[in-house]
């Protein structure tokens, strides 16, 4: 009924459906304010398909997460996110993304490299890493020892110099005796594509430096899906999801329209040190 609704969909030889996307003109009209960087995730299985739910996510000017459109696919396949990713663009008059965030999947990465090329930044999202290290340094060390805090301490440092964040690491990696796993191993051999420093004049919006946009949006969707909704209710909880999130931005904006600093709050740079 809305003639700038965009929408795809592909079914397979059995005529089942295997892809489809979607976005709506309020989600094309946000991409056109909030667009330059975008997070995708695939860690969603919210329907009784075990179709998986891939949505696009930004940050609005509330430094709250927007969602810029979604789709469901069947299966990870390289295909399946070059299809979703060129949709993508179809919707959005081919306006390029300055960055997008995923996680480590090789089809994603295919699909982003064939889609955006080198018009889009690539890097990968340091929540779902983080999230991955208690698997593969063991829980003893994770949860008895200093370790996360010392590791943390250089890998979200944003105006650490790169010699100092290297020099950091693999001080820290050495004291724990930690210099043989290959898989610390391999996510430094990729840390310009996902530690903070390596990209500090890029403008990230707060989706890399945040631990929290993905658990957020995970926890955000699953407040209002589950495994076992069929297609039809999946799509009706979606968009009581949207309605949601876009009613608390128009509150958002509403207030900051009609509302007053605090002039009894002093500045934080009038603060005597002692009071930080």
């Amino acid at each position: 009924m809305c003639s700038s609704y965009y929408f795809d969909f592909d079914g397979d030889d059995r005529g089942r459906l295997s892809r489809v996307c979607w976005f709506d003109h309020i989600v094309i009209k946000n991409y056109s304010l909030f667009g330059d960087m975008r997070s995708f995730d695939t860690t969603f299985n919210m329907n009784t398909y075990k179709m998986i739910f891939a949505p696009f996510t930004g940050i609005d000017h509330h430094k709250k997460c927007v969602t810029l459109g979604a789709g469901l696919i069947r299966k990870e396949t390289d295909e399946n996110f070059v299809w979703l990713f060129r949709n993508f663009l179809s919707a959005m008059s081919n306006k390029f993304p300055l960055c997008i965030i995923t996680d480590k999947d090789r089809g994603i990465k295919a699909g982003v490299k064939t889609v955006f090329g080198d018009k889009t930044q690539h890097r990968y999202c340091m929540w779902h890493i983080m999230k991955k290290l208690p698997d593969k340094i063991g829980t003893t060390l994770y949860r008895e020892t200093n370790f996360m805090k010392e590791l943390c301490s250089c890998v979200w440092a944003e105006d650490i110099e790169l010699s100092e964040f290297e020099e950091q690491w693999c001080s820290v990696i050495s004291s724990y005796g930690l210099s043989d796993n290959e898989w610390l191993d391999t996510m430094f051999d990729k840390r310009a594509s996902w530690i903070p420093a390596y990209f500090r004049d890029l403008f990230m919006g707060g989706l890399m430096r945040t631990t929290s946009r993905s658990e957020s949006e995970n926890s955000f969707f699953g407040n209002f899906m589950n495994p076992n909704l069929m297609l039809v209710e999946f799509l009706i909880m979606f968009e009581s999801a949207m309605d949601a999130q876009r009613w608390k931005q128009s509150k958002l904006i509403a207030e900051s329209k009609n509302s007053f600093p605090d002039l009894e709050t002093p500045h934080p740079l009038e603060k005597h040190p002692s009071e930080f």
